[in-house]
């Protein structure tokens, strides 16, 4: 059976314009906003779904449900897309509805939350962070900058900005020791060096100001799409991979020099774990590549996630000189972690974070507890964001990845909401603006953007 999510990530490889997202705030400030998108979308309030039975271990959510509000965009035009049956992917699919929760922007209660997981996962200390920003003379962001950190015991970590400007440094994570560290940027336009205090476990900046102009240059994008394929993915996979097809149309579009690529994974009882779709800036091609996509395979509950994030590294080709480099995870099951000799998806996000890659997560229907801990900490970790699909987001009888109350650490009802193509593009669209913004604007820089008035939050700035 093909999923309705697959079909969407297709969707996305092929839309720039349609989507919209609507930051939810408090009850009173979301009613207008939740009647606004209603009006707009024509989806009336979701209500608890059933558990749906996938032939694994159910983890969808009944009690406590926040009922939420999505944008439901007009469905793009595809003229000109491809032929046959990818064409009938997109046109038929429809649209998956989807949050989305920063949990950079609320580092505080995020870490209350790992606080409270039960579930085993591989505990990475995140108590200190500190924001490494590097700027030009004109103080604009420098994306794609190595910053290596040391401390006395000549221990180091060499980590590379996004297109924000900045590198986020977990200390302790890292393995360095002492509470002072030297900072050095060494930027194709010039280099700096700075010095990393740990006063406290919470939150700072380092301001590296090189000594040169930032690059005026073609602004290439890396996407990558890290795909859980196996049978439980079938309710959603058609949806999924026209979702992927609509952002690649979009980014084809515009003035820009996109290449994108895809990971297939799957788990060691299968024909095979991973397949890899090499990058390429042929966004047509790609898309009728990805056309033949199914879901098959599977049987337990997790899946070998951590084979697909470490393919998605090492062999997919990122370009360094991208100002732009993001892989979005869209998964239904945990990793496993009680395989021999796989990869850790800690160590992973380490990497990905050293590379300047960001780890972007989306929870599709039924993912569980511990699914839901790992595609956070990656999000968290790379500077990235956690995407979860909405209660009949991807169908009548999708339960949804999370929820307001359950993804959104504990309590928070505060979220964006979309379609998932239109979440993904606006991504793609914020990172690049980064380019141009205030590198030393960073929300939840001390104060947890869910703690501060609406009107206050640097996400409605996008």
């Amino acid at each position: 059976m093909r999923s309705h999510f697959a079909v969407s990530v297709v969707a996305i490889a092929a839309a720039a314009v349609g989507f919209g997202v609507v930051v939810q705030c408090s009850k009173a400030d979301r009613a207008p906003i939740a009647a606004q998108a209603q009006a707009a979308s024509g989806f009336e309030e979701s209500e608890p779904a059933t558990e749906k039975d996938k032939g694994k271990e159910s983890a969808g959510k009944t009690d406590g449900v926040t009922r939420s509000h999505a944008l439901a965009a007009t469905p793009t035009s595809i003229a000109g897309l491809a032929s046959g049956r990818m064409v009938d992917d997109v046109a038929s699919a429809s649209p998956i509805r989807a949050g989305e929760w920063d949990d950079n922007a609320n580092y505080r209660e995020f870490q209350h939350y790992l606080a409270g997981i039960t579930s085993p996962i591989h505990s990475v200390d995140v108590r200190a962070r500190r924001f490494l920003i590097v700027r030009d003379t004109a103080g604009k962001a420098v994306s794609r900058c190595p910053v290596t950190v040391s401390d006395d015991a000549q221990h180091q970590v060499t980590l590379t900005t996004t297109a924000s400007g900045r590198a986020i440094l977990f200390p302790y994570a890292e393995g360095l020791t002492g509470k002072h560290f030297s900072a050095s940027a060494a930027c194709v336009e010039g280099s700096a060096k700075g010095t990393v205090a740990l006063d406290d476990d919470g939150d700072g900046t380092v301001d590296l100001r090189i000594n040169g102009v930032r690059r005026n240059d073609a602004r290439v994008v890396d996407l990558a799409f890290i795909l859980d394929t196996t049978g439980s993915m079938s309710e959603e996979i058609t949806s999924v991979r026209s979702t992927i097809q609509k952002v690649a149309q979009t980014l084809q579009s515009n003035q820009l020099q996109v290449r994108i690529g895809m990971i297939e994974y799957k788990d060691r009882t299968d024909p095979f774990v991973t397949k890899t779709y090499a990058f390429t800036t042929d966004l047509g091609a790609f898309s009728a590549k990805i056309s033949g996509v199914e879901a098959s395979g599977g049987g337990d509950l997790p899946e070998d996630m951590n084979a697909g994030i470490h393919a998605g590294l090492t062999d997919l080709a990122w370009n360094p000189q991208a100002v732009a480099r993001m892989a979005f995870i869209i998964a239904d099951a945990p990793p496993h972690l009680d395989y021999a000799n796989d990869p850790d998806y800690a160590v992973s996000m380490k990497t990905a974070s050293h590379r300047g890659i960001q780890l972007f997560g989306v929870a599709a229907s039924g993912m569980n507890d511990l699914g839901q801990a790992v595609l956070r900490q990656m999000a968290e970790y790379t500077g990235a964001t956690e995407m979860f699909v909405l209660r009949g987001g991807a169908g009548p009888q999708s339960v949804g990845g999370g929820d307001p109350i359950s993804s959104c650490g504990g309590k928070q009802e505060q979220y964006a909401s979309g379609n998932l193509d239109g979440l993904i593009i606006s991504k793609i669209k914020r990172e690049l603006a980064a380019l141009d913004a205030d590198p030393t604007r960073i929300a939840g820089l001390r104060t947890d953007e869910s703690a501060k008035p609406c009107n206050e939050r640097f996400a409605l700035a996008f």
